[in-house]
């Protein structure tokens, strides 16, 4: 992979490349790349001025009666060579280059609709205060064989938007069967996704099975947080992408069968100054500072409303249940994995404080920008929280595990809405125009939802 440090060089090496078009890449609000093809004779004038764009095309939670620009990140910018069976000579030499924007108004100003830029503003101030965040994550996905199954007839596929790389600003099409792909298929789409991983400067450390038939995870090396966010959209229509080449569907959907395990994106974070980290005290409990457990206080004050953003659907919060692997009360602990926080075992340098909770649905970039946020705060606070739970608590009763927490996760998509809706803090985060979007976007899908005759209602009271 070739690394380019300067626009000169980017431009050099698109010519060498003979790049006739690039990608120019940005997050909607749900945490989808869309994208536009821009010429590859203006990519010197967009990463000087930017691209005009018509912010309207990014949905109508961000239309904002204004023309903004697309402003692409010269660091994100790669050449990706296509993979053996792509290169038909229709784009020189089959090449592709892609690159990932931010939005701006005209007069250069960040459009606060842009979660990257969010984010980015997020990661900027604290570094300015001499911190910086170093993140990772894993990425889970069913991957299911494509084409209507009259056997799953009860099963309706989620209507949220998704963008395929083929199509810049559609979105894609069709039912899909809730069995698993056939093997030589997902072999295939393995492959693909590992190529165009490897190929598109993101650093993983696994591609594995999970637990369940037909689920994997793909684990990603640590990194900024804003690096890690990028690659989470990028590796996403990566794997859409391959697995519609083979028959297959790529679904992210948090809990898409009842028997089953859902899918989990959980973050874990240190946060270091000066190359030490500060969530790491040789001499305290456990070896973990007062910033460490303050973090954590403050991720449990705001956790209701940040699972409006990192569980950002209906759907969400049939995984969150007491009966499930993922969390369901307020607890942390360095041994319990059942817990909201899993502190793992490692100290010094890599002291970690692990939130369980986001799913594989949620935006990166807003559910970053929150959590880091909220655990900012806690230290700025200086607020400590409960006990940690020093013990497997799937082994005790209900009211046992409830009385070793700080409460409970929403038990709803509305009510982790409502909390968001009352978190001025949160709020002021993503701000007017996100939060807006988000409230007004929840309202709309969970009164289609509740208007919904659902499968489990048929076969109990039909």
């Amino acid at each position: 992979m070739v690394q380019f440090n300067t626009i000169a060089e980017i431009l050099e090496g698109v010519s060498e490349n003979d790049i006739l078009f690039v990608k120019f890449q940005f997050s909607d609000l749900d945490g989808f790349f869309r994208e536009l093809e821009i010429p590859a004779s203006f990519l010197e004038t967009a990463f000087s001025k930017g691209i005009l764009f018509d912010s309207s095309i990014g949905g109508p939670s961000w239309s904002v009666g204004a023309d903004v620009v697309l402003k692409p990140d010269p660091r994100t910018f790669t050449i990706v060579p296509a993979s053996d069976d792509e290169t038909d000579g229709s784009r020189g030499s089959s090449s592709l280059a892609r690159v990932i924007c931010e939005l701006n108004y005209l007069d250069g100003q960040p459009f606060e609709g842009c979660p990257r830029g969010v984010l980015k503003k997020i990661v900027r101030k604290i570094f300015q205060s001499g911190y910086s965040f170093t993140v990772s994550t894993s990425l889970s996905f069913y991957l299911f064989e494509a084409g209507y199954n009259a056997a799953d007839s009860d099963f309706n596929p989620p209507s949220r938007s998704s963008f395929s790389s083929h199509s810049s600003l559609s979105s894609p099409s069709g039912s899909f069967s809730l069995r698993t792909g056939n093997a030589a298929a997902v072999e295939k789409a393995k492959k693909e996704i590992l190529f165009s991983i490897s190929n598109s400067d993101i650093d993983i450390l696994s591609f594995h099975k999970g637990h369940e038939n037909g689920q994997y995870a793909i684990v990603f090396k640590d990194g900024s947080a804003l690096r890690i966010a990028d690659n989470v959209l990028t590796v996403k229509q990566i794997i859409r992408t391959a697995s519609e080449k083979y028959g297959l569907h790529a679904s992210f959907m948090p809990k898409p069968m009842t028997s089953k395990e859902g899918l989990s994106m959980p973050f874990s974070f240190s946060l270091l100054k000066n190359e030490i980290n500060e969530f790491y005290h040789p001499d305290k409990e456990m070896m973990l500072s007062d910033s460490a457990r303050s973090f954590i206080a403050g991720i449990f004050k705001h956790v209701g409303g940040i699972c409006a953003v990192s569980n950002p659907t209906v759907n969400s919060y049939k995984r969150l249940v007491k009966q499930s692997e993922a969390p369901h009360y307020i607890t942390w602990s360095t041994t319990d994995r059942h817990s909201l926080i899993h502190v793992p075992s490692s100290r010094g340098r890599s002291t970690k404080i692990e939130l369980r909770s986001p799913d594989s649905s949620c935006n990166p970039y807003l559910a970053l920008s929150l959590i880091i946020s909220a655990g900012i705060s806690g230290i700025n606070e200086h607020l400590l929280p409960n006990q940690p739970v020093g013990f497997e608590t799937h082994d005790y009763s209900e009211s046992e595990k409830k009385s070793l927490s700080q409460g409970t996760l929403p038990g709803t998509f509305i009510e982790a809405i409502d909390k968001f809706r009352s978190d001025t803090i949160l709020k002021s985060v993503l701000g007017d125009l996100i939060s807006n979007g988000i409230i007004q976007k929840a309202a709309a899908e969970w009164d289609e939802y509740v208007g919904c005759v659902h499968q489990w209602e048929v076969n109990r009271y039909l």
